[in-house]
């Protein structure tokens, strides 16, 4: 019997060095990795610190965010049908610019924009506009928790920015409709410093809703030769892909860094789902902590976020995103926190480059105006203009131009890098489409 219960005794000395010893080399191979991805990180030259990316503070005085803030404030202080003025008039007109408004909510839409409390509203962000900087005062240290109810704010104004000027146009207000134009486009320019990929992409949605706004005046109003340069001059500041790669690292460094430095009961309440048993909760939580796993998991995350950093600087191939994406599955089925940190970044590059083919088309757009109203018609190609920033991000080549009587056609051919004949899109049953400008025509100057 001692003899037996020595042997059991030695047996489960045995296992549990064994256990030990695969648990050490398990915790190094995972460490050597997670060294191996800060490596390639410094090697790349990225940022590691989050001082290196959080935006410096700015006096009150120069920030154009405070204004901003005061106009969304003074619009959600008033009464409206639904919610406040801010939300019903946005909402109206975001329809607008899709053209999906009856004539009924059309004229409900223009009754609104005429009132004094707009007025007000516009003029703190024509202020606000005109100061050097621009930063919201968000809580960086709050790692995904960080509240970014500014973002919708300012999406909802540059929507009612738009439909003001084209209202403007309509009454015959010329000069008043270019400015509020040209303040629109000034003002999506607020989230440029902003380290987080959602807001570059909010960003990005501000910057087409001004040039569609552009492009749409242009229908009706000759734009003076001192305008046309202002709008040229402030669009090809958003010819970059650079905010896009300050956000992805500031997305890891903020987000990711911070999550994986929680301490263990704040990471298992971020983990938490509300939906989940409390004995699933537990046992996922007790995976994801594994010390082996869970380094091996933060150096996944590294090493990922770094891959689609780099993916941001080079050529658009239209693969890159399925591939990436395949990439990120593989990774999904065996890091948990990878999963839950990770943004649908595949897509992030492609929905970027549309923003700067609008940007870029409507800048070569207005480039062919100032051709037309210099020599009295449109050039035959671009070959005849200079070539800065009218190549298609998506192609690499010029973009595409056909003059037409007394208008032309102007587009990239997108993210297939087809050329679809002008195909405008994208819609949900409609995947292969064109980035279109169509100038119909209009008197000289």
């Amino acid at each position: 019997m001692r003899r037996r219960t020595v042997r059991i005794l030695t047996g489960v000395v045995i296992v549990v060095v064994v256990l030990g010893i695969i648990y050490a080399v398990a915790v190094a191979v995972s460490a050597a990795k997670l060294r191996r991805a800060y490596a390639a990180l410094e090697k790349a030259g990225r940022p590691t610190q989050v001082a290196q990316v959080i935006p410096p503070n700015v006096p009150d005085a120069n920030n154009a965010a405070l204004l901003y803030q005061s106009a969304a404030l003074l619009l959600k202080a008033q009464p409206a049908p639904e919610k406040d003025l801010l939300a019903y008039l946005g909402n109206l007109a975001g329809r607008s610019s899709e053209k999906l408004l009856d004539p009924e909510e059309q004229a409900e839409l223009e009754s609104l924009l005429r009132q004094d409390v707009i007025g007000q509203a516009l003029s703190m962000l024509t202020q606000g506009a005109q100061r050097p900087s621009c930063r919201f005062d968000n809580d960086y240290s709050a790692g995904i928790s960080m509240p970014l109810s500014h973002l919708a704010e300012q999406r909802t104004l540059a929507r009612i920015l738009g439909a003001k000027a084209l209202l403007q146009a309509k009454d015959g207000q010329a000069d008043e409709a270019w400015d509020t134009a040209l303040i629109q486009l000034k003002f999506a320019n607020a989230l440029r410093i902003e380290p987080i990929i959602v807001s570059q992409l909010v960003r990005g949605a501000q910057i087409d809703l001004a040039c569609t706004t552009i492009q749409r005046l242009c229908e009706t109003l000759v734009p003076s030769e001192q305008r046309l340069r202002d709008l040229q001059d402030l669009l090809g500041g958003y010819d970059d892909i650079a905010p896009l790669i300050m956000a992805a690292d500031g997305e890891r460094l903020l987000f990711g860094e911070h999550t994986f430095r929680l301490p263990r009961k704040e990471l298992r309440d971020t983990l938490d789902e509300d939906d989940m048993p409390d004995i699933i909760s537990r046992l996922l939580f007790l995976r994801v902590s594994f010390k082996p796993l869970f380094l091996a998991d933060h150096a996944a995350y590294l090493r990922l976020m770094q891959d689609c950093t780099s993916r941001f600087s080079e050529p658009y191939d239209p693969n890159e995103a399925g591939a990436f994406d395949g990439e990120l599955f593989e990774t999904h089925k065996r890091h948990v926190l990878t999963r839950t940190l990770l943004p649908a970044l595949g897509r992030v590059k492609e929905v970027y480059l549309r923003r700067i083919a609008q940007v870029r088309v409507t800048k070569t757009g207005l480039t062919l105006l100032q051709h037309r109203d210099a020599r009295g018609g449109f050039p035959e190609t671009l070959g005849t203009l200079r070539p800065e920033g009218i190549r298609d991000p998506f192609s690499q080549n010029l973009l595409v131009y056909k003059a037409q009587d007394t208008g032309f056609i102007l587009y990239s051919v997108g993210p297939d890098q087809r050329d679809n004949g002008g195909l405008d899109g994208p819609t949900r049953k409609k995947a292969d489409y064109d980035i279109v400008w169509r100038f119909a025509g209009q008197a000289t100057p």
